[in-house]
């Protein structure tokens, strides 16, 4: 019989001061501060910059199916967030990455309620990149798929509000999604990734 050893997160006051630590289990149902970690993976290609996006598996508790950041998780207790982002990004999407070829772009800060849900996300999350123009994913159990977008594309939703995203998936080939399937992230875009890559 295996024994499942619950995981701690380090939980937040709004300002970012430490308060303590509380089972991850309990830390969206009752609104606490914590951090997570993402990884924005971006190709720069012949046919210009892409971003890669996960799809959240099926079997997901928190929004089955919807479009993410490439790489998302939580930060335990005492763990550093670039070892955090390391081990997410092996468990995800399979890449055994070094610190050195990440780049910190920022910490934003996250809160949100969803109506009709018991799910509070409040968050401070550590933004991370990793550049690479083929990278070879070999999925998780947590992610079905892996598609990228164009920059462009992608502004388009971000900055603009369009509804329809042109996406090529790595095992449906072309493809349009909505708007509405993607996970949100407030200004994180905006204010992390596309200055970066509008003036590299």
């Amino acid at each position: 019989m295996m024994i499942i050893t619950p995981e701690f997160l380090t939980t937040y006051d709004q300002y970012f001061n430490i308060k303590g630590e509380e089972e991850r289990s309990r830390v969206h149902t009752k609104g606490l501060w914590h951090a997570v970690v993402h990884c924005w993976v971006i190709s720069h290609r012949k046919d210009g910059c892409w971003i890669w996006f996960q799809k959240r598996a099926h079997t997901k508790t928190a929004f089955p199916d919807y479009y993410d950041t490439a790489v998302g998780g939580h930060i335990r207790a005492g763990e550093p967030p670039i070892r955090a982002v390391l081990r997410e990004i092996q468990e995800e999407i399979g890449l055994q990455l070094k610190a050195e070829q990440l780049q910190l772009l920022g910490v934003t800060k996250e809160d949100a309620v969803f109506a009709g849900s018991p799910f509070l996300d409040r968050e401070f999350c550590f933004a991370f990149s990793f550049e690479e123009a083929a990278p070879q994913f070999c999925l998780g159990e947590e992610v079905d798929d892996m598609v990228r977008i164009r920059l462009s594309d992608l502004r388009e939703k971000e900055i603009y509000g369009a509804k329809i995203v042109p996406a090529v998936s790595v095992s449906h080939g072309e493809m349009l999604l909505r708007a509405d399937q993607f996970c949100i992230h407030p200004g994180e875009f905006e204010h992390l990734i596309l200055p970066r890559l509008e003036v590299s």
